[in-house]
């Protein structure tokens, strides 16, 4: 058994072809999150970690792990924590090895969505994030919102990078210092998004019921919580075509789309460029004192 683990249904598809893309099997999977580690850990290492499962693939039903299973190897590192709403501990796996990757992968946890703080300051999040969902089929109306969200951002001091969402959206993250609790931070996004809603609230809204967004872009803020938590750079996604979340220069956002990262393009891209993500992220910023007044 490799690094122990036993692993089982490797021919299983868990994405059915889709166009030119090929059938992709749970093996594909393992051999995926294998082969990307070193630059998939580093986003995972000492956050909580949230997990949607396919076991009969993206096909088939799927559903959220925070809980860590009772049959969980030993060794799988986890941190308990108490779920207010839920009224309960939960044992989060705590994914920084190779070993707890290849594990997951084996459990048909396709999707691998982190907590925005990590471990030793649970409390202060080390981003202020957006992430902007638009109606099906509108990335390319996704791509001009996220430059008006980078130019808010410029104008306020802060410097961001962007990534497919490997969804059909795009994430904009503004790296922080850790210095702010979740609430400032939650804080200070709603009032940028407030501001963009204001100057375009023709392509941009900030309600949170899809019925009342009118088909424009939702600029998400609800990330920004305790327990909350977003598709990592470079996880796979249960959509057709087996996309991934990719970090993209701004200048190159409105020549690329989702599937122009999947499986089985992102390793050849990552051997070819390294780590995009780190290569691209700004340092981490103070927030704007103007933003925080009351």
């Amino acid at each position: 058994m490799p690094q122990g683990i036993e692993l089982s249904n490797l021919d299983k598809v868990f994405w059915p072809a889709h166009g030119e893309s090929p059938a992709v099997s749970k093996g594909d999977l393992i051999t995926y999150v294998e082969e990307m580690a070193p630059v998939l850990l580093p986003a995972l290492r000492n956050r909580p970690l949230t997990v949607i499962r396919y076991p009969n693939g993206t096909g088939g039903a799927s559903f959220y792990q925070k809980d860590t299973p009772k049959y969980a190897p030993e060794w799988i590192r986890t941190i308990t924590l108490h779920a207010t709403q839920a009224k309960r501990d939960v044992r989060y796996v705590l994914c920084n090895d190779r070993r707890t990757l290849r594990w997951l992968a084996n459990q048909a946890a396709i999707e691998l969505h982190p907590w925005l703080s990590r471990v030793d300051r649970l409390e202060r999040p080390d981003a202020l994030v957006f992430d902007l969902d638009p109606p099906e089929g509108g990335f390319e109306r996704t791509v001009q919102v996220a430059l008006m969200v980078r130019e808010l951002l410029r104008d306020n001091g802060l410097q961001a990078v962007a990534k497919t969402s490997g969804s059909k959206g795009i994430h904009v993250w503004a790296p922080l210092q850790r210095r702010y609790d979740y609430r400032t931070v939650r804080r200070t996004a709603e009032r940028l998004a407030a501001r963009l809603e204001a100057e375009a609230g023709d392509e941009v809204t900030t309600e949170f019921s899809k019925a009342g967004r009118g088909g424009r872009v939702y600029l998400d803020t609800g990330r920004l919580a305790p327990g909350a938590h977003m598709a990592s750079v470079y996880s796979p996604r249960a959509r057709p075509g087996a996309p991934v979340s990719f970090p993209v220069p701004w200048e190159d956002l409105s020549r690329v789309t989702p599937l122009d990262f999947t499986i089985a393009s992102v390793p050849e891209l990552v051997r070819a460029d390294g780590d995009r993500w780190k290569d691209l992220m700004p340092a981490p910023q103070r927030l704007p004192e103007d933003l925080l007044a009351d």
